[in-house]
Parts: C-alpha cells; structure tokens; sequence
C-alpha cells in the first residue's frame, strides 16, 4: 500500500502548523514569482531560524541558520503554476518582512523548503 504523502502527510501538517488562517486571507502568506501573478499561500509553514550545514570547499562544513518556507509543491503544480525558484518572493504577514528566495530544497515526498534571506521591499 502506497502512502500519499501530500493527501495523508503534508496536507494536514500544513493544516495544523501553517502560516496564517485560512479564514483570514490577509494572515497567509503572498508568494511573488519573478514572472507570473502573485498567489496567496494556503500550505506554509515558516520557520525563522531554520537550521542547516553548509558544505565549505576543504570538505568541512558549518552550521547556519536562516528564515525558510516549507511549501507543498502540489500547491504550485495542481495550480498550473511553475515550481519555486531562486529570486522569488514571499511576504510573511506575521513577520511584516518580505523574502527572497535564496536556495531551493525539494524531498521526495511533494515538500520544498524554500531558503530565504530579507528583501528590500
């Protein structure tokens, strides 16, 4: 039996630990393609201070953090739209800040974290 991990898994997690709320559309998230028309993001998690090694050229590697987006990729595919690429935007109405996307670091499993520094608005 296969696992639908976007029906089964990621769909109610971002239902639980997602950004904003629904029944208010000015709490969710505003994701702002370099090319297309901005959306509001039903399924984000944010995470301010997102932990992660970063590989350094004599084969160490050291730990940084950083703001990030947990993201559903059937929320851009199902919709037609492109996947998440670097130069994106993103506001965080609970931040006020607006993001840039810096890397992009897809599962196998339909989640995408999106790796984010703060933008100029």
């Amino acid at each position: 039996m296969a696992i639908d991990w976007d029906a089964d898994v990621l769909g109610p997690v971002m239902g639980v630990f997602g950004e904003g709320n629904i029944g208010v559309p000015a709490s969710l998230p505003i994701y702002r393609p370099r090319s297309g028309v901005p959306f509001t993001l039903t399924d984000a998690v944010f995470d301010a201070q997102y932990q992660r090694l970063v590989p350094q050229g004599d084969g160490s590697e050291i730990s940084t953090s950083s703001p990030a987006l947990g993201v559903r990729a059937a929320v851009f595919t199902a919709a037609g739209r492109p996947l998440p690429a670097q130069g994106d935007r993103v506001l965080i109405p609970s931040t006020g800040k607006l993001y840039k996307v810096m890397d992009i670091q897809p599962d196998s499993h339909g989640h995408i974290v999106l790796v984010l520094v703060e933008a100029a608005r």
